[in-house]
């Protein structure tokens, strides 16, 4: 082993960024190269795939996030700071919800910083994906409760719900929306890993 190697990064918080070395990568034949190439590329298709089933605003508040980072200039330094190290375990996590814990980590923020930063990234070019005719800060206000309160949708996948409670209903991941775990007693899903279950009008679908 190469002693002269770096291999951590960097930690931020309770996740540390490490480097893995592709040895061997250049003697490789072309064919398998070509196909290590494709993987790649299949593997960042599928990432906003995972992103959204991990959380419904997932793809929206990354790109709140990488819209500030790319354009905060004008944001104050300390906010920004937060910002990026939210981020970053924002990436690390797939989503705001620990891998580990399967819980929600919060950006230390107020909101009146956070409609501050993204007004100041607005100014500087930032482009922000919105519904029609939403303003910059109904989409942060939109998602104010997901980047700061711990208390909303508090846990991706809650495996021990109270007593009473039901597993789907108290789960925060977008694989399925306004089902109940009975309901799947007598159901088999066709497309399990690329599908959202629903229910509508008593019958169960799958949004593929």
């Amino acid at each position: 082993m190469n002693s002269e190697r770096r291999y951590l990064l960097e930690r931020i918080d309770d996740a540390a960024v490490v480097q893995l070395y592709a040895d061997g990568f250049a003697e490789l034949p072309l064919r398998e190269k070509i196909l290590i190439w494709h993987l790649y590329l299949a593997a960042l298709a599928g990432r906003d795939i995972y992103y959204d089933q991990r959380h419904a605003q997932s793809l929206e508040m990354r790109g709140v996030l990488e819209a500030m980072l790319t354009h905060g200039r004008d944001i104050d330094e300390n906010v920004l700071g937060e910002i990026r190290r939210y981020t970053k375990l924002f990436w690390i996590n797939s989503g705001p919800y620990n891998n580990v814990t399967a819980r929600k980590f919060v950006l230390r923020l107020t909101r009146q910083q956070l409609f501050d930063a993204g007004s100041a990234a607005a100014k500087a070019g930032a482009v922000f994906s919105k519904i029609p005719g939403e303003s910059v800060e109904r989409l942060i206000d939109r998602l104010v409760p997901m980047f700061l309160d711990p208390a909303v949708e508090p846990t991706v996948t809650n495996k021990t719900p109270a007593p009473g409670g039901d597993m789907l209903a108290t789960s925060s991941n977008n694989l399925y929306a306004g089902v109940a775990l009975s309901q799947l007693e007598n159901f088999t899903e066709r497309y399990g890993l690329n599908s959202r279950l629903t229910a509508h009008d008593g019958h169960l679908v799958e949004e593929v």
